[in-house]
């Protein structure tokens, strides 16, 4: 499980060092997509697989499938660590979540997120407590 935030920062060649507590869940592989949110998702390579098994069975009609796999698998990217924890961040992808070189990145449960750090925070201070209100969450 993904748990925390964190602030990082992109190097000039696109590089960001991974939160050491994320690295063990990664190391054997991982999927860097774009969020729905402006912002950048990485997935275990076994949680991804799991979800594309997931999508497989969902009662979707052949266009919605269509739609989800072009707008999530045509824009994945499998990315490993480096030798100092690091994944690279091609520069289509920091485009699309509008990346500065100072980012947050935050545990999300099956996966991590990356933000632009003033982004997340703008993001994050928009939340209400009562648009979390009536949820079936058990929190």
């Amino acid at each position: 499980m993904f748990l925390g935030e964190y602030e990082h920062t992109i190097d000039a060649k696109g590089r960001l060092a991974v939160p050491a507590k994320f690295r063990s869940k990664i190391e054997r592989g991982a999927v860097l997509t774009r969020g729905i949110e402006p912002c950048l998702c990485v997935y275990p390579l076994e949680v991804w697989e799991e979800k594309s098994r997931r999508l497989e069975e969902a009662q979707l009609d052949p266009r919605q499938r269509r739609q989800v796999e072009r707008r999530f698998f045509a824009v994945a990217f499998e990315c490993e660590l480096d030798g100092q924890g690091r994944i690279v961040l091609p520069a289509r992808f920091r485009e699309y979540a509008g990346l500065t070189n100072e980012v947050t990145v935050i545990g999300a449960r099956d996966r991590f997120e990356i933000w632009d750090r003033a982004r997340w925070r703008q993001y994050i201070g928009e939340i209400r407590p009562e648009d979390l209100e009536g949820l079936d969450i058990p929190f």
